[in-house]
């Protein structure tokens, strides 16, 4: 049986159903016949190949790999020592520096890493499940978990296998949940297909703020929801939360693309998204976001990275044939509490379950949104970047020696862009 990540079949899985529950007709032989007809049982087939799979996958043995191999160098690397509150965080300034040990593998010479609220989460023990399987795999300890995603930098020694880079190269790139090393060290390994050459126009602080939220925002938005640069003009979109560093970037694309974005923000925000291009604000400390919007026209698209707090209301508010997409899904936890088999199952059943009621009912488009390591979307950000349509939106930049300043501020809440540390001049 060929190897797959969990990540991988989730994506194949999803795409297939999205597929399925979309407007339209199936045509058989002569006739045309109506996808809600067949809906029932294509979901009972795909359920059970699904379960067939994850028995598969359940029942393989892990396939182990050699230890990654370092130079014989040291570098500085920030690191969880185990689960719990900031006091298991600190940085290590003796940790060994990676080398290349696949075909595919690019070592970085990082020069700025930015933090995510992802990291937080991590710390207290999300995605548990998900890091004992790869670091079982790896033949390492679960602890100590090198910490951060996303990263600007420059090659230094590339796989025998690797054509697009090279040492000297200057680039940007984000982890693959599955990963090793992190970021927020002197050097880190990524895969060359999660790699972009930097845009031309950032600094490398600048630069390290974009691709965990591009590939997010891009996964919701796009992949997600289905918007396109040829479709969205004139659309009428709701990022909520737009100060966020999901909500700047995904403004931006939006604009970018010709559609009218409303978003919501407190007070202290609103100059900040007007910059970035907001066609309406709501202040949700004076409004809630669902009144105001009731009586102007329906939306097209919810992207909601706030929570299930908004998902009733946000889901009143779409026109019928409109895209709800959301950041916040319980897969992972889910994971985490069932294992990975199970875990993977429940969720993406209650998913299914959500996603065709409102198919069926609202004649809506329903999804949770994942965001992978991607070196071509990151590409075509670029140039979006270098064409001056969408900018950086840096709040804070903190040394590698204030990271826990860096992670305080970031727990406090009420982003106004991102938070970058930056690791060399």
């Amino acid at each position: 049986m060929a190897e797959v990540s969990l990540s991988e079949l989730a994506s194949f899985v999803t795409a297939v159903w999205e597929h399925l529950t979309s407007p339209g007709q199936f045509p058989v032989g002569q006739y045309e016949v109506d996808k809600r007809q067949v809906l029932l049982g294509a979901s009972v087939a795909v359920t059970t190949t699904l379960l067939a799979v994850c028995l598969r996958l359940w029942r393989r043995k892990p396939r182990m790999v050699e230890p990654q191999p370092t130079t014989g160098k040291r570098m500085k690397a920030v690191v969880f020592t185990s689960y719990g509150g900031p006091e298991v965080m600190t940085v290590d300034e003796d940790y060994p520096v990676p080398a290349p040990s696949a075909e595919d593998d690019v070592l970085i010479r990082v020069k700025a890493a930015s933090i995510n609220v992802l990291d937080l989460r991590i710390r207290e023990g999300y995605m548990n499940a998900l890091y004992r399987s790869s670091r079982r795999k790896a033949k390492l300890p679960l602890f100590p978990i090198m910490v951060g995603r996303d990263f600007s930098g420059i090659v230094e020694e590339v796989g025998s296998k690797v054509t697009k880079f090279k040492p000297g190269d200057e680039v940007w790139g984000a982890l693959g949940l599955d990963h090793t090393y992190g970021s927020l060290a002197e050097y880190t390994i990524c895969k060359e297909a999660a790699l972009s050459h930097k845009p031309t126009n950032l600094t490398f602080v600048e630069a390290a703020s974009f691709p965990h939220v591009a590939l997010t925002s891009w996964g919701a938005l796009v992949t997600s929801a289905g918007m396109t640069k040829e479709t969205t003009a004139g659309k009428r979109v709701l990022v909520h939360a737009g100060t966020g560093g999901v909500g700047t970037f995904s403004i931006q694309l939006v604009k970018a693309w010709g559609g009218h974005v409303i978003t919501t923000c407190s007070t202290s925000g609103v100059e900040l998204v007007k910059g970035l291009g907001a066609d309406d604000i709501i202040d949700y400390k004076l409004e809630n976001f669902a009144s105001r919007l009731s009586e102007e026209p329906k939306l097209d698209i919810v992207l909601n990275t706030l929570g299930p707090h908004v998902e009733a209301e946000s889901l009143g508010l779409l026109k019928r044939g409109g895209a709800y997409a959301t950041i916040v899904t319980p897969v992972v936890n889910s994971m985490d509490n069932y294992g990975i088999v199970l875990g993977l199952l429940f969720a993406l059943s209650q998913k299914w379950k959500r996603s065709l009621y409102q198919r069926l009912i609202h004649g809506r488009r329903f999804s949770w949104a994942f965001a992978y390591a991607n070196g071509e979307i990151l590409d075509m950000v670029k140039q979006m970047v270098e064409d001056g349509k969408i900018k950086p939106a840096v709040e804070n930049v903190f040394s590698l020696s204030e990271v826990h300043k860096a992670y305080e501020h970031l727990a406090r809440g009420h982003a106004r862009g991102k938070t970058v540390i930056k690791i060399a001049d």
